[in-house]
């Protein structure tokens, strides 16, 4: 099977993992691989460096997966941009079903004090992530609804009790009044185990015009507050975020990528 067959089957891999299924030598995988990239049909994560490929694969809701590794390669400058002049890590995060969102490539680097490096592929809470937060604040009711119907769903009884006791749509009115998402104090899941405990804060992507996922930025809790990093980048974020559904806006009108 081709490496592209193997990305499709699979889901994201390594070059090692990669040229071992395809019984290649690593330096004939690594330019195969850069091949299918320029062609677009694949994308290399920045965060953690593994393949993923641009085109749908035959696990659950494929387009969305599909479509995730289109936009990361399309965001990835604008990520960088965005570190490069905030000094911070960049997340971008996707709506992969309704109530379900991933982090598909980050800035995020390894390092003494930073946060923990490798997130790619974790999925945040749709209660107390920043991401979370920010997409449901800016759905319209009915798309809100669905996202609360699939949270109400999950084996968390911290977040369904966040739904029902009314403390998630006073946290919702707050972020509309914001214009972002903060992290609520203290969610560091158990998969956050690198590193100091981190903060975020998290503007939504739109580039049909209802949130399809957002931009956050990182840093570790105890440095700054989430308001003063708003004061600070909350433009820049919102400058990005609308360069990012530009960018996706014009490759859906070239047919450069898929519609979910």
């Amino acid at each position: 099977m081709g490496l592209l067959g193997i990305l499709i089957r699979r889901g994201p891999n390594t070059l090692a993992a990669l040229a071992r299924h395809a019984d290649l030598p690593k330096a004939t995988a690594y330019r195969l691989l850069q091949t299918l990239a320029t062609l677009g049909w694949i994308y290399r994560r920045h965060n953690d460096g593994r393949y993923v490929a641009t085109l749908p694969d035959p696990f659950p809701n494929p387009v969305a997966r599909a479509v995730a590794a289109s936009v990361a390669r399309l965001a990835l400058p604008h990520l960088l941009a965005l570190t490069d002049r905030t000094g911070l890590a960049a997340d971008l995060i996707w709506v992969i079903e309704d109530g379900v969102l991933e982090v598909i490539d980050s800035t995020r680097q390894a390092g003494e004090g930073h946060v923990d490096p490798k997130v790619a592929g974790f999925r945040p809470s749709l209660a107390f992530s920043a991401p979370g937060r920010a997409v449901l604040a800016f759905s319209d009711d009915d798309l809100r609804a669905r996202h609360l119907q699939h949270l109400m769903r999950t084996d968390s009884p911290a977040e369904r009790h966040a739904v029902t006791s009314g403390q998630l749509a006073a946290e919702i009115a707050l972020t509309q009044q914001r214009g972002y998402g903060i992290r609520a104090g203290g969610y560091w899941p158990d998969s956050s185990d690198y590193g100091r405990e981190p903060m975020d804060i998290a503007v939504a992507l739109a580039p049909q015009g209802a949130p399809s996922g957002c931009i956050s930025l990182v840093w570790p809790a105890e440095a700054r507050e989430a308001t003063e990093m708003a004061r600070l980048h909350l433009a820049d974020m919102r400058a990005t975020a609308r360069k990012i559904d530009l960018a996706i806006a014009r490759a859906k009108g070239t047919a450069g990528i898929q519609s979910a």
